[in-house]
């Protein structure tokens, strides 16, 4: 990637009459590099590079997001394979999990903390359940212990 002071030294040297084949020889760039710069320059006015064309797009659309959205208001306990068949969806069920997640959602159920545990406690007795200790047994079969 060139940087953005030899961007500016290329189109000084366009400017000034030097032929593209002259400019791109004395920067050791490829001819087809100069006239993108000069193109680029003359359809935005910047010469800045093209850094939000990188990386991976994304395979669910601003439109996707806003149905899953509107789906898991209506149906809050929707399955993402729900979602996924419901919307149409031709993507795996890991994007779609993806974009749950960055709408804010979780797909955990909330745990009760203490205070919010409203069970009845065990009212049977201990008393009720026969227990056998281990040495018990070994004297019932007869094995000393």
């Amino acid at each position: 990637m060139l940087s953005k002071k030899t961007r500016l030294l290329l189109l000084k040297a366009i400017e000034n009459g030097i032929k593209v084949t002259d400019v791109a020889k004395a920067y050791c760039v490829d001819r087809s590099t100069v006239n993108r710069l000069i193109r680029q320059m003359k359809e935005t006015g910047s010469i800045e590079p093209k850094t939000y064309l990188r990386g991976r797009k994304t395979s669910i659309t601003e439109e996707d997001l806003q149905n899953i959205d509107n789906l898991l208001k209506e149906q809050p306990d929707l399955t993402i394979r729900e979602i996924k068949e419901t919307l149409n969806l031709s993507v795996c069920e890991k994007t779609v999990r993806k974009a749950v997640l960055k709408l804010g959602y979780v797909y955990k159920k909330k745990s009760l903390h203490a205070s919010e545990q409203e069970r009845p406690r065990c009212t049977g007795t201990e008393g009720e359940l026969e227990q056998t200790s281990v040495g018990t047994r070994h004297k019932e079969s007869g094995v000393s212990g």
